[in-house]
């Protein structure tokens, strides 16, 4: 079941999440942004380690720099010319802005990765089972697939390592066609474990009417006080989204925090950081029980 933020009940985390995503999806101003970012990340490498380090690295960041240049060559607005090629403009602000779309993106894609790591597939089938038993199951073949695909294509690519016939360098087509065949195996082996976990799951009753399940879940006062505080975040990250003005088109202008949105923006970083908090005062916890004992 687990301790600290991944032990409280699933619709707390799930709300906290929820949360997450539409702050992060929604804002475009840079400070909320970072704060999202910078909170998401942390979260994510005390949840997995330097393994996160690495995801940056070697997805999220080439992810980043190519939504930036795409936005940059293909999105041709602003004022500010940085240079001019057959008559179009490139733009100061197209850039700015391609940088801040790739920022959001990377929030949201760790608040994910730390998503799949607190709220399971059985946490979203006793959230959602009863309501809709086959949109639960399907969200949590979806969610469980995540990291199982991540671990079978370096599993293939390996494979391919071993037989000698990877080709993770030389020339572009050659890399493009290792990559395809690559893709064509893992997406085979994607829909054969999805086949196999349906029929697994239709063999056990999964859906009929009148079927039981057990969980022990209880909804304490913490999980009832992280829910109502993510609500209310969720409430104050529409009001600092409208009271913190920003464009990027014609010309970029970021708004500075008053009083009133500043205090906003500090509550929101303390939500956000509250799953850190709860693990760290956990692990307190229990270095000072085993002190004791």
């Amino acid at each position: 079941m687990g301790t600290g933020f991944k032990g409280m009940h699933p619709a707390s985390t799930f709300v906290f999440f929820v949360f997450t995503f539409v702050f992060s999806m929604l804002t475009s101003h840079p400070i909320l942004l970072g704060i999202s970012f910078f909170c998401a990340f942390i979260y994510d490498v005390k949840l997995r380690g330097k393994r996160v380090v690495s995801y940056f690295f070697t997805a999220l960041l080439p992810l980043s720099v190519l939504i930036a240049l795409f936005n940059f060559l293909f999105s041709h607005y602003g004022v500010t010319v940085l240079f001019e090629i057959r008559g179009i403009d490139f733009t100061l602000e197209s850039l700015i802005y391609g940088l801040v779309f790739s920022v959001k993106t990377t929030a949201t894609l760790l608040w994910l990765d730390c998503f799949n790591e607190i709220v399971t597939g059985d946490k979203i089938i006793y959230l959602f089972g009863r309501v809709s038993p086959k949109l639960a199951l399907v969200i949590s073949m979806v969610l469980r697939f995540i990291p199982l695909i991540r671990a079978q294509s370096e599993d293939i690519a390996n494979a391919e390592r071993g037989i000698g016939i990877a080709t993770e360098s030389g020339k572009l087509r050659v890399r493009l066609r290792s990559t395809a065949r690559r893709l064509s195996v893992l997406v085979s082996w994607t829909l054969e474990r999805g086949i196999d976990t349906s029929d697994s799951m239709s063999a056990r009753g999964y859906g009929l009417r009148g079927r039981t399940s057990y969980n022990s879940y209880v909804f304490s006062v913490r999980d009832a006080a992280v829910l109502i505080l993510s609500v209310f975040a969720t409430i104050a990250g529409m009001f600092v989204n409208s009271s913190l003005t920003v464009s990027y088109n014609p010309k970029t202008e970021i708004g500075l925090p008053d009083a009133f949105s500043l205090v906003l923006t500090l509550f929101l970083a303390f939500i956000m950081l509250l799953p850190i908090i709860t693990d760290l005062r956990e692990e307190r916890k229990w270095s000072i029980s085993k002190l004791k004992s």
